[in-house]
């Protein structure tokens, strides 16, 4: 299948389709949502229920709905979200790309492919330096120059090896919030806690409402959201949001605690919440979803290796315009350094580029001067959040160049917090 493709602007939208032999990529009306839908469903083997779709239809941003037609069928779908990401030292707009299937009747005849195209055009009018994505199967995306820029950890331990190294009350700066009170606090203490760590992505009114709307069928078998709550001196500080499961042998309590999301502007908060969820009554075991890979509770709990941990990829970054990128974070160290990008999908977004930054501020500029390193998309990506090790890549035959200037890339990449992103899209 060629790779050439037409670009068509409306004069009075951005919205733009992409001609490819007898197929179009384009985005989509309200009015076929359900149709764009249904490629999803098919790909990833699911049923939609009416409710579900309708919730996914009010947070998607339609006129960044991808999809592919072949003969007035959908057979290809994608989409993004509009997102203010946290890099060191500051935030980038970022393209949060989502809902990709292609249907298994048009495999290998270069439907993704097409698709990210349309996407990479998107993001670069939109003047969004990054795109992000969450894989479902890290083999695809590398390709297109995506590197993992963030780990999610999961765990679980029994509630009774949880012990704590120094003991602590609760007190009343614990207390259990309904759905309308944890609609107007939450927000207020994520959008506190972004800033903090690289890796965070903005959350609007609509995808907490999406987030808070609570579907039976997304409960796998939980109760409904229950909302803990942290507050000193009448100010939120931290907000658990968990459900817990009803099970029972032979007349014992073998109850879960599934601890959805805990984020804590304080480490006092942090604990409080997590004493709470130890305290809980009639439970046996507590998991977590998506926890940070440097996790607090480590140095709390008497033993943490009672914690059966389970590590995955996180956030995957693509620098779409990489000058732009670079010169948005700060450095955690005084530096200079050439960096020649090497980009096979996106050839004319690569080059070089002279890096002159530090924590007070960053510029990055097209230059002609020799390499330091010689760096793909991928290894950029996974490094850019301060997560990432140009010398490993090194190692591996990804990065080129001097030891002294890979190890001054670290040095000035690395920040004081690991990146986690505790957000899906």
């Amino acid at each position: 299948m060629p790779t050439a493709f037409l670009t068509v602007i409306p004069p009075s939208s951005v919205v733009y389709a992409v001609t490819l032999g007898v197929m179009d990529i384009r985005a989509i009306t309200p009015d076929e949502f359900r149709a764009y839908a249904s490629v999803w469903e098919r790909t990833f083997n699911f049923d939609g229920k009416d409710d579900e779709l309708a919730a996914e239809a009010k947070v998607h941003e339609l006129d960044r709905s991808i999809v592919a037609v072949d003969d007035g069928t959908f057979v290809g779908t994608g989409g993004s979200f509009s997102f203010e990401l946290t890099v060191p030292g500051g935030v980038v707009p970022a393209a949060g790309l989502t809902a990709i299937a292609v249907l298994p009747t048009h495999r290998r005849r270069g439907v993704l492919t097409s698709m990210m195209r349309y996407h990479f055009e998107d993001v670069q009018n939109r003047e969004e330096p990054v795109s992000l994505l969450r894989a479902s199967e890290s083999v695809i995306y590398g390709r297109f120059g995506y590197g993992v820029a963030t780990y999610d950890s999961s765990w679980k331990i029994g509630r009774r090896d949880a012990s704590f190294t120094v003991q602590g009350q609760i007190g009343e700066a614990v207390s259990l919030i309904d759905l309308d009170r944890a609609k107007k606090v939450l927000p207020e203490v994520y959008a506190g806690a972004a800033p903090a760590t690289p890796g965070f992505l903005s959350r609007g009114k609509e995808i907490w409402d999406h987030a808070l709307s609570d579907l039976e069928s997304w409960r796998g078998g939980f109760t409904s959201n229950r909302f803990a709550l942290f507050e000193e001196d009448g100010a939120a500080l931290g907000y658990l949001r968990y459900r817990a499961k009803d099970t029972w042998e032979q007349g014992l309590p073998k109850n879960e605690i599934l601890a959805a999301e805990l984020i804590a502007l304080t480490p006092q908060a942090e604990a409080a919440l997590w004493r709470f969820v130890f305290s809980t009554d009639l439970v046996d075991e507590i998991r977590t979803q998506n926890r940070p890979t440097d996790e607090l509770l480590d140095l709390l709990l008497a033993e943490p290796r009672r914690l059966v941990r389970r590590r995955t990829d996180g956030l995957w970054a693509r620098l779409v315009d990489v000058p732009a990128a670079l010169a948005a974070r700060r450095y955690r160290v005084e530096g200079r350094l050439v960096i020649e990008v090497v980009d096979p999908f996106l050839p004319d977004h690569g080059g070089r580029f002279l890096l002159e930054g530090g924590p007070d501020g960053a510029v990055c500029r097209w230059t002609t001067d020799e390499p330091d390193l010689v760096v793909d998309p991928v290894a950029l990506g996974a490094c850019y959040l301060g997560g990432g090790s140009f010398a490993l890549f090194r190692a591996a035959g990804r990065v080129k160049g001097e030891t002294k200037a890979a190890q001054l890339a670290d040095t000035m990449f690395s920040w004081h917090v690991q990146p986690w992103c505790p957000h899906y899209f």
